[in-house]
């Protein structure tokens, strides 16, 4: 195997592809954990219908939907869905790619905890009980983002980052997703 390694931890389908049949598609991905290629199976960028889908058609388990998710995407919904399927929920880019840092509410929030609006913004994830995979280039960036585990967000505090996503105008769950037929 070119990744010199027998099996991967997670195998995600990011986007489906719409001329594949998408119980074709999860079949192979079941297919690949079934042979020990892959120790767990999930999905990328999955609305709530091809969340459900998908549940329905695959043999295995899935584990997982990434989705991006910060403060200013509303994914109530996708967050539901995985809820109720006992899916995971990972978010990439959690810090809307530094856009954050200049936030005002995300700024007065840690200024009260003693932390920065990066750490706000990943606390906020992780008390959705959402995984968050921030990116960073700097290596004194890998212990703050893990600085998050001391303090708690009020539920008026969690409030006022939920109504980011309002202010932001992004209320939809995957509003840019493409259409499926």
């Amino acid at each position: 195997m070119k990744l010199r390694m027998s099996e991967v931890d997670l195998l995600l389908l990011h986007w489906p592809n719409p001329q594949v049949p998408l119980a074709e598609t999860l079949g192979a991905l079941a297919h690949a954990k079934q042979m020990g290629l892959a120790r767990h199976i999930g999905v990328s960028n999955f609305t709530v219908a091809l969340l459900t889908e998908a549940v329905a058609t695959c043999a295995e388990p899935l584990v997982c939907d990434q989705v991006e998710y910060h403060p200013y995407i509303d994914q109530t919904k996708v967050r539901q869905a995985c809820a109720q399927h006992h899916i995971g929920l990972v978010a990439y880019s959690p810090i809307a790619k530094g856009a954050i840092k200049k936030d005002q509410t995300l700024k007065r929030i840690g200024w009260a905890h003693r932390k920065s609006p990066a750490q706000v913004c990943l606390r906020w994830l992780v008390q959705q009980n959402v995984s968050a995979i921030p990116r960073t280039s700097r290596i004194e960036r890998l212990s703050e983002n893990l600085d998050i585990f001391d303090f708690t967000l009020s539920d008026d505090e969690m409030a006022d980052i939920f109504a980011l996503a309002s202010a932001s105008g992004r209320l939809t769950d995957f509003s840019f997703a493409p259409k499926w037929d």
